[in-house]
């Protein structure tokens, strides 16, 4: 009976250690796909981190593109009548009619028109659209604050902006040159808040009419 029962001890010994280190098969199939889920899941977090970053990319593309852009409102129809008008030159010089003024005025580091200079550029365009040989140059300008190739950069977004107002109100485009001075060409000498808003702005120069 001892011989029978150190047998059978023996026997089990010998079993389990038949199967010693080895994973049962349903085990070794439980790791394989959980490796299988874990690299669909690094490869799905990898495709959403390249799409957010073609998003924000495109989003950053977009916004300078904007910034680059001229900042001007349509302009609804004209208020000036066809009678106003009258001779181009003398209706330039006259301080009564609208047309003599040619000034846009903006405020620190800004280039959009202001709805307030509706009228005059309401004027100057009608004047440009009734009389298709005149041509005019929309000068911009800055005060003397920031670097010489900024302030170049900035005067001629203003130049810009009031060259598409023009246009927007059928203005051929023929008619207008826009170009910059910077800062080089102030209005009024002085470094103070009163000559740094006179020199923010843009001229309208009327080619072989003014001087």
């Amino acid at each position: 009976m001892k011989r029978l029962l150190i047998g059978i001890g023996l026997a089990v010994i010998l079993a389990g250690c038949g199967t010693g280190g080895k994973k049962p098969a349903a085990v070794e199939q439980k790791d394989v796909f959980a490796q299988q889920q874990s690299a669909q899941d690094e490869a799905a977090r990898q495709r959403a981190a390249e799409e957010e970053a073609r998003k924000r990319a495109e989003a950053e593309r977009r916004a300078r593109e904007a910034a680059e852009q001229p900042v001007v409102q349509p302009l609804p129809g004209s208020s000036v009548s066809q009678g106003e008008l009258g001779d181009p030159a003398s209706q330039l010089k006259d301080p009564n009619s609208p047309l003599s003024k040619r000034s846009v005025y903006y405020g620190f580091d800004m280039y959009n028109v202001a709805d307030e200079y509706q009228s005059m550029i309401e004027a100057h365009a009608r004047l440009l659209r009734e009389n298709k040989n005149l041509r005019v140059r929309v000068e911009g300008n800055c005060d003397d604050r920031g670097s010489r190739e900024y302030n170049l950069a900035l005067g001629q977004r203003r130049a810009d902006a009031v060259r598409r107002a023009l246009t927007l109100l059928g203005v051929a485009e023929r008619q207008i040159e826009s170009v910059s001075f910077g800062a080089e060409k102030p209005k009024m000498q002085g470094s103070n808040e009163e000559a740094w808003a006179e020199n923010r702005r843009s001229d309208l120069v009327y080619v072989g009419i003014d001087g």
